[in-house]
């Protein structure tokens, strides 16, 4: 699929995506779905992303971590690590970044930044090596089904030392650690 096309297709479903609340999204998918989650601490998740980084070309397999900083689950640290697929090479990316969910833990919504350790080889005459940027992501979490979110998202990746800026458009599901606790 041609890159352009591709960054256009995911950014239509970004978008489209953002523009409907997270409680009208769960009765399009799941009819009869909760979407409102029991009281308590939002509960951290673990999950897998694949797609596609349209910078390189190239498929890119990852994992994440969600850490809820507030109760409801508004503010979040993610943690990933992916990895890109190119012929003879693998590029390494790893991201800390702090995202609000715009529904909290009802998903929606969700926008953030933070840094970035991109590990590959930059010019030729270097060999491989690690460089220190920023990025920012956007992307929707969909109400899950049970334990599991899934989620689209795209991310950039800014490098000083690189002339491109890196791409990423992915698909993941996470699954949460534990069930939420109730309110007292």
């Amino acid at each position: 699929m041609n890159p352009n096309r591709m960054l256009a297709l995911s950014l239509a479903v970004l978008l489209t995506g953002a523009t409907l609340p997270a409680g009208k999204l769960a009765a399009q998918v799941v009819p009869g779905v909760q979407v409102q989650a029991p009281g308590g601490w939002a509960p951290p998740a673990l999950g897998v992303r694949f797609g596609y980084d349209n910078q390189q070309q190239n498929e890119v397999l990852g994992a994440q971590l969600r850490l809820p900083i507030l109760r409801g689950g508004q503010i979040e640290l993610m943690p990933s690590v992916d990895v890109t697929f190119l012929q003879g090479l693998k590029e390494y990316q790893y991201n800390f970044e702090g995202v609000y969910v715009l529904d909290g833990r009802a998903g929606g919504f969700y926008a953030g930044a933070g840094i970035g350790l991109r590990n590959t080889i930059f010019t030729s005459s270097q060999g491989r090596e690690t460089e220190l940027g920023y990025s920012a992501v956007i992307g929707i979490r969909l109400v899950g089904l049970g334990l599991v979110v899934p989620q689209l998202e795209y991310r950039w990746v800014f490098i000083d030392e690189a002339p491109i800026t890196y791409k990423q458009f992915t698909f993941g599901l996470s699954v949460a650690l534990w069930q939420p606790t109730p309110s007292r």
